[in-house]
């Protein structure tokens, strides 16, 4: 979806004021519900407040995302907000919250749902992306640096040629980041697979075992990611993930291949 649509130009502030979390999460319920028909915004803090309560959704950088599915709602709504002094979102870093997005959306949507938090997400990871956006000397300026990072670019109307596409990773502490990218882009039907390397099946090998002990070099452990992107996508995820693990050519932890599909029936899409 275009999610910079999505966004509420009363809703965005580059100096935004409160006292606290609780604060923050009341006034910025308070600027979302205008926008709302037959919603106010004491029923938008609640339901921000019940997710916020089970866990907290300050992360790291610097960067909060309160968000919640609320029934009844009939659209997706979201606020940009960046303070200047910094909350206590309680985040994963422990440092304070300067770039806020708020999003609030419909309870029986949780796919798109998902996709929104996963592009945000995407997006407050770039440093260069979290960089503009804090130095906005506008509420507009603010919006369009936004949507200068989510402007996707329009689906073709003839249908396209699809590649098998793998991720094959070793280095495990990205997984999470490198799923995001693939659920940001709205493709669902993902594959995860274990797997080994050589190192790893030598260790089985008696000869070679007590080599690799020695060199303190046992397991060998990876996943491989495996799922179908249209053609056109191939170069797009491959410079997401590169944004997260760094340039593929310089690494020995992470590979990523695109194969032709001669054939194929069906969907692993749920």
């Amino acid at each position: 979806m275009d999610i910079y649509k999505i966004i509420n130009e009363e809703a965005c502030s580059t100096d935004f004021r409160a006292k606290d979390k609780w604060d923050a999460i009341k006034i910025m319920s308070q600027l979302i519900a205008k926008k709302i028909k037959n919603f106010d915004s004491e029923q938008i803090f609640q339901a921000l407040k019940k997710r916020e309560d089970s866990s907290s959704t300050g992360f790291e950088d610097g960067v909060a995302i309160p968000h919640a599915k609320i029934k009844g709602l009939d659209d997706f709504y979201m606020g940009i907000f960046i303070s200047k002094k910094g909350l206590d979102f309680k985040s994963i870093d422990h440092k304070k919250t300067r770039l806020l997005f708020v999003i609030v959306g419909p309870e029986e949507k949780t796919r798109m749902h998902l996709q929104i938090l996963a592009q945000i997400s995407r997006i407050s990871r770039n440093t260069k992306a979290r960089k503009e956006l804090l130095s906005a000397t506008s509420n507009e300026a603010l919006k369009e640096a936004f949507i200068r990072y989510t402007v996707e670019k329009a689906k073709k109307q003839t249908e396209e040629k699809n590649k098998l596409y793998f991720v094959i990773l070793n280095e495990l502490r990205f997984f999470d980041d490198i799923l995001q990218v693939f659920v940001g882009k709205g493709i669902h039907g993902v594959n995860v697979l274990e797997s080994t390397g050589v190192k790893d099946q030598l260790s089985n090998i008696p000869l070679f075992g007590d080599f690799l002990n020695f060199l303190g070099e046992r397991r060998d452990v990876s996943k491989t990611i495996m799922t179908v992107i249209p053609e056109s996508e191939v170069l797009n995820i491959t410079q997401s993930i590169e944004e997260i693990i760094g340039d593929l050519d310089k690494h020995t932890g992470a590979m990523v291949m695109a194969l032709d599909i001669p054939y194929y029936k069906g969907s692993m899409v749920i």
